[in-house]
């Protein structure tokens, strides 16, 4: 990715790198077409999908609504597990019967009036877009009712019949068809999968303790990468359970104790892989105390078995009491020296007694957020969204439900006057283009044109080469059969390739599912091309001139609001039952924020001044903070743990200690607000240097607790603690740096910071 932004590089190659993600179009293709046992599976369950609707769309006389399933079903996760495609179609379902009443309705009350059928049309796709980008949904609804509305606006009683009876129909044979075939053809257990995800994080900690082993020649296993989780993978993790829930309506009851075993599963997670990190080789090749090593041949026991316990699905909170005791961790850390592993220690204790929980049906269940919110949160008896406070939030999103339900209707109109039918995938296109921003719609817009080419020249084969040595509709599955495959593989593949498969797929289909018989009409591949570049130029054009939304705007926009999720990261709980409430809504948070960061900079690059050379180190620069920012988020849930598990008796602690340590939580708290303010373009605020103060917890620390007596394994434990602190420092001023380097490559252009 970074090749598209170097200064020095030649112009095609740069061209190359915009348009293929920084590669070249072979190796790109090499990529994204490659062969996987998932993939393989995620193809076959779309090419049964497409061969049902294109059968049963030929022999019960429905071709010209194939096409459209077709789309539909190839735009669907290929690998949704069983609660996906449950909830999925569950919820497509529901709004196909909200589609088919609006689109009715409208035409029965404004069907004959153009004047109130186009407003009334613009608000009602408005809405839908804003609901859609409001809960991140595709924008069915919208697209659904254009097709049945706007494709016909001149024959209402038409269009009121294709409204009641064709949506439905497209409803049943696309989605119903997807569903099925996804809860039949190797159907996915949801629990299954978060089972295999969290026995994975517990290998990979067993691993790491493997390897500490190791160095004291105990044991030797073979080494595995380790990294932090990247931005969006605990929400991922989140969404299993969701699904699993669906599918296990059981595991309801214990929703919240799910919640806290992962989240505490993936907190020792983070601070094994940064321990393992952050020992230098020659303190590893020191020989351990036999004290020492006992701790670690404990974690790494208990660590095993808890894996153990959680493949088989069983407690074993009975063998970790016996295996973490406390007189073998007591043996090597004082009770009142805290230590890193003494948190990893009690994050393991309180794994076993979460899965106690789940296999015990008398357990008390966990309290979350539910249970502990203020009161004044449900002050106010009316909707959030009679609120000027709400759409001051939503207002991007709002904007994008006008600007795209806008271009529907200008297409329309285009359509209309142009007395040219045969153009309307112009209509569809407006809303299909509906992205987050300029460089996505852009990206989008490329593949939809590739793909509709692709398929018309599929098409024209087949019509040129195949159709007259075929006579039976099994000779025209057989025919069409490589074309689908081809369409299903792509749209199996990544969202960077995947909607040329599905544009592939609906071109072939919209050509020879028009009508029964031979293909005679050889304009329709031409005619749709043409359509789909009207709706992009009308696209192309309301971007520029109503509420643009540069990618590289947006992706500040996020990381700005990652930076404020993560300065309140800072704060110290006051216990470990303020996790879920407190941690996790802003872990959430700030894993969105950043990895729609991350997109936006990867879309910027398509724009058109995205050559510029300060645009490419202004992308240099933001992705800098984006990178620093996803490391520091999981450094400052590794010291908010540490404080929590390692033993530390705050309250006990000097008021001057306590005093230097909230000192130091607001000094790192205001960094990181004075960061987010500089990435504004706004005036950073005067600030107390981080580093001083740190200096003075630290001499505090060192006084209280004696830690130049202690020995040396002890003195090393709060050499990680400030280690820890001094790079959550580095990362904070790395951070502020390419803050301020982002906005001063604009101004030094002389272009607005917005």
């Amino acid at each position: 990715m970074n090749n598209s932004d170097t200064q020095h590089t030649s112009v095609p190659h740069k061209r190359r790198s915009r348009l293929w993600f920084g590669t070249s179009l072979a190796q790109f293709l090499k990529v994204e077409l490659k062969d996987s046992p998932e993939r393989r599976v995620a193809a076959f369950r779309l090419f049964i999908v497409t061969l049902i609707i294109v059968l049963v769309s030929q022999t019960l006389h429905v071709p010209p609504l194939g096409a459209i399933a077709l789309l539909i079903c190839l735009s669907y996760d290929a690998y949704a597990n069983a609660g996906q495609s449950l909830a999925f179609g569950l919820r497509q379902l529901g709004y196909i019967i909200v589609t088919t009443l609006v689109s009715v309705l409208t035409l029965m009350l404004a069907g004959n009036d153009a004047w109130l059928l186009l407003p009334l049309s613009f608000i009602i796709m408005a809405v839908a877009l804003f609901h859609a980008r409001l809960i991140a949904w595709p924008t069915g609804i919208a697209l659904w009712y254009s097709v049945a509305v706007l494709y016909s606006p001149n024959t209402p009683d038409q269009a009121i019949y294709n409204a009641l009876w064709n949506i439905p129909i497209i409803g049943v044979l696309a989605i119903g068809s997807w569903t099925v075939v996804h809860l039949t053809i190797k159907p996915q257990d949801p629990l299954k999968q978060l089972t295999a995800s969290i026995a994975e994080q517990l290998a990979a900690i067993e691993y790491i303790f493997n390897a500490r082993l190791a160095d004291s020649g105990v044991v030797i296993h073979k080494r595995i990468s380790s990294k932090f989780p990247s931005a969006g993978s605990f929400g991922k993790i989140l969404g299993l359970l969701s699904n699993a829930e669906l599918v296990h309506p059981s595991m309801l009851n214990r929703h919240d104790t799910y919640l806290a075993l992962l989240l505490e599963i993936d907190g020792l997670r983070q601070m094994a892989i940064w321990l393992d990190q952050v020992l230098t080789e020659e303190y590893r090749a020191q020989a351990m105390t036999q004290e020492k090593l006992d701790v670690y041949l404990a974690l790494q026991s208990a660590c095993a078995t808890l894996r153990q316990g959680i493949e088989e699905s069983r407690d074993v909170s009975g063998q970790i009491e016996a295996l973490l005791t406390d007189e073998v961790l007591h043996s090597y850390s004082l009770q009142t020296n805290p230590s890193l592993l003494t948190a990893i220690w009690r994050a393991q204790q309180r794994i076993a007694g979460l899965m106690h929980d789940l296999h015990n049906p008398a357990a008390p269940e966990v309290k979350t957020t539910e249970a502990e919110t203020d009161s004044n949160e449900a002050d106010g008896w009316f909707p959030a969204w009679f609120g000027y406070e709400f759409w001051a939030t939503h207002a991007d999103s709002l904007q994008f439900g006008i600007k795209f339900s806008l271009g529907a209707i200008l297409c329309m109109l285009i359509v209309e006057s142009l007395g040219w039918p045969d153009i309307n995938t112009a209509i569809p296109t407006c809303l299909v283009a509906a992205q987050t921003s300029l460089g996505a719609d852009y990206r989008l817009s490329i593949l939809r044109v590739s793909g509709a080419i692709l398929g018309g020249l599929c098409a024209y084969f087949y019509v040129l080469v195949l159709q007259s040595q075929l006579d039976t509709i099994a000779g025209f599955a057989l025919a069409t059969a490589p074309v689908w495959g081809i369409a299903a593989w792509i749209s199996s593949g990544s969202e960077r390739i995947a909607y040329m498969g599905r544009q592939l797929g609906f071109s072939f289909a919209m050509f020879v599912l028009h009508d029964f018989g031979p293909v005679t009409d050889l304009y329709l591949p031409r005619d749709r091309v043409i359509g789909i570049l009207l709706g992009i130029g009308v696209m192309g054009v309301l971007d520029y001139a109503l509420w643009p939304r540069r990618s590289i705007v947006l992706a500040r926009h996020h990381s700005v609001a990652a930076l404020h999720t993560l300065a309140k990261f800072t704060t110290r709980l006051p216990d470990l039952s303020l996790m879920l409430k407190h941690a996790l809504p802003l872990r959430l948070s700030a894993e969105k924020d950043l990895a729609a960061a991350q997109d936006l900079v990867i879309h910027a690059v398509l724009e058109p001044d995205a050559r510029l050379t300060y645009k490419a180190n202004e992308r240099t620069a933001l992705r800098a903070v984006i990178e620093a920012a996803g490391n520091l988020s999981g450094l400052l849930q590794i010291r908010g743990r540490y404080r929590l598990l390692s033993g530390q008796q705050f309250s006990s602690f000097p008021d001057e200690l306590q005093e230097h340590s909230r000192t130091f939580d607001a000094a790192l708290a205001s960094a990181l607000e004075n960061a987010a303010l500089v990435l504004q373009g706004r005036q950073q605020e005067p600030q107390a240097e981080v580093a001083d103060i740190h200096a003075q917890l630290k001499q505090s620390y060192t006084e209280h607790h004696r830690i130049d007596s202690l020995p040396d394994d002890l003195a090393m434990e709060w050499e990680l603690r400030f280690m820890l602190d001094q790079q959550i420092m580095e990362l904070i001023e790395h951070i502020q740096k390419m803050a301020v380097d982002s906005v001063s490559y604009r101004l030094k252009a002389g272009s607005t910071i917005d």
